[in-house]
């Protein structure tokens, strides 16, 4: 078979390949994606309650979450969630800040990382992490 005859006729398959894929295949618009955002949470740990305010955060996936906890109690807390690898020293009478990303999608529960006395067990929440719009 003639080279050129060869070449012309794979040629013609890439062309209608495009073609075909560019009709009905390919979107016909963009597909609008909400980009990550940095969320920032501000909670509190009230003195002898054992419990973090709010104990419920929903995000969305791939956001950047800075949670600021205050710790009013005169002994240490603690922070973790497990599936994002945070774990964090919360020191009496101060603000903590904490970073993570939240990702993959799901809830997630954060607990009290430092065992601090007759709530501990009881001292978690939840975060829910939708899907990115």
């Amino acid at each position: 078979m003639n080279k050129i005859l060869l070449l012309s006729i794979i040629g013609a398959i890439f062309i209608l390949a495009g073609v075909g894929y560019k009709l009905f295949i390919a979107p016909s618009k963009p597909i609008p994606i909400e980009p990550p955002k940095t969320v920032e949470v501000s909670m509190i740990i009230h003195a002898n309650t054992w419990k973090f305010v709010p104990n419920v955060i929903e995000v969305n996936e791939g956001d950047r979450v800075i949670a600021h906890i205050m710790n009013e109690d005169d002994y240490d807390h603690g922070f973790g969630i497990d599936a994002f690898g945070v774990n964090k020293r919360l020191w009496p009478k101060q603000v903590t800040t904490v970073e993570f990303t939240a990702s993959p999608t799901g809830e997630y529960t954060f607990y009290c990382s430092v065992p601090c006395g007759e709530g501990h067990y009881e001292q978690t929440g939840k975060i829910i992490v939708n899907p990115r719009k």
